[in-house]
């Protein structure tokens, strides 16, 4: 049975295409039509996927303004929320203290705990924000199907699998009120959605009210704001 967790580990991440393309791809909601493909493990993982945003998104808008989220393979799960409240601007963080998914299928779930964080930002800043969340989430697209055939003149769709990795997921709510979603997984280094990944992860890890860290922030968002619309 100790071999199960990392089997399952596996099998997690296993089905996210590569997400090497400049672009977030929509994230794809996990449902019954996801039996076949996870066989036996599909009520763990069901279960799984039930539990651990609705654990992460405590104390978050259900109407986001720019959310984040990082499902690792093999470490604890984390996520933020920029927010405002009574009139100013904060970065709400929460982290599992461990792999949820190994405490999952361990029967040891309620041993997790969630650490949140909450530090203010400035206006500019949530702004900025805000104008890189809004353009990633209109640029999100499906990601192009490459089809091979086969030497019968079958043609079939070529599927791109990963063994493990990280999904990254960017939420946002538009002017119609609609949540917007996208994903991407294990992003090349050095490429634009890295890049992206690199500043959420830092605006995550945000623990005091520094201006200078903030400025930096926003000097590579607005970096990536530029080279995104290219």
């Amino acid at each position: 049975m100790k071999q199960i967790p990392l089997i399952l580990a596996f099998l997690l991440p296993t089905f996210f295409c590569f997400g090497q393309k400049e672009h977030l791809e929509p994230a794809k909601a996990f449902n019954s039509d996801d039996s076949t493909r996870y066989g036996k493990y599909y009520s763990k993982i069901k279960e799984y996927n039930d539990e651990v945003n609705t654990l992460l998104y405590s104390e978050f808008s259900q109407k986001p303004y720019a959310r984040y989220t990082c499902i690792p393979a093999f470490r604890a799960e984390y996520a933020f929320s920029v927010e405002r409240i009574n009139g100013k601007n904060y970065v709400i963080s929460n982290r599992f203290s461990e792999y949820y998914w190994y405490a999952l299928v361990e029967n040891r779930k309620d041993s997790v705990k969630l650490n949140t964080k909450k530090t203010e930002i400035n206006d500019e800043l949530y702004l900025k924000i805000g104008e890189l969340f809004e353009l990633l989430t209109e640029q999100t697209k499906e990601k192009e199907r490459i089809f091979t055939t086969l030497p019968d003149g079958t043609i079939m769709g070529q599927v791109e699998i990963g063994c493990d990795g990280e999904t990254y997921t960017f939420t946002r709510t538009d002017k119609n009120g609609e949540i917007r979603t996208g994903t991407t997984w294990s992003p090349r280094k050095n490429s634009m959605l890295a890049r992206l990944v690199k500043i959420c992860d830092d605006l995550c890890s945000i623990e005091i009210e520094n201006n200078i860290f903030q400025t930096n922030i926003m000097k590579e968002i607005e970096i990536l704001v530029n080279d995104l619309k290219k």
